[in-house]
């Protein structure tokens, strides 16, 4: 018996003009991993708030520099649904005080989680520093 090895054809020399209608991306894809050609070739949605985020975000973690389109978009509906809860939960104990939802229905709902509480905590503090600076430049411009 003949066994037949199946190879894939020689790639197109650089002369070579890339098929039309190809989006610019793909077009000059030349020296891009078979990764990143296959994320390009995968249609980008509009419907991800946070992609670009995730992205860096995920980067910044360690994962790939590049990460594929469904983990990016498996992270962001696991952080959607977190936050969905969360403002759910922050808004039950709002309505069972009579009241609008605050920052401290928020903070009693992640009271539990030291860290997530911890993090909350410096980023209020963080954001009112920063208003009062900025409300002191603002004075001292109207002043000279």
């Amino acid at each position: 018996t003949t066994v037949a090895i199946m190879s894939a054809p020689p790639p197109p020399p650089p002369s070579a003009q890339p098929p039309a209608g190809l989006p610019a991306q793909q077009q000059h894809a030349g020296g891009a991993s078979a990764q990143q050609q296959q994320q390009q070739q995968q249609p980008q949605t509009n419907d991800s708030l946070f992609a670009k985020d995730l992205r860096l975000m995920m980067y910044g973690f360690g994962d790939s520099k590049h990460p594929l389109d469904a983990t990016v978009s498996l992270v962001e509906d696991i952080v959607v649904e977190y936050i969905t809860d969360l403002v759910h939960r922050a808004a039950h104990l709002a309505r069972k005080r009579g009241a609008r939802m605050s920052r401290e229905d928020v903070m009693h709902v992640l009271r539990r989680d030291p860290r997530k509480y911890g993090r909350a905590l410096h980023l209020l503090q963080t954001q009112s520093e920063q208003n009062d600076a900025l409300r002191s430049d603002q004075k001292y411009l109207a002043q000279g």
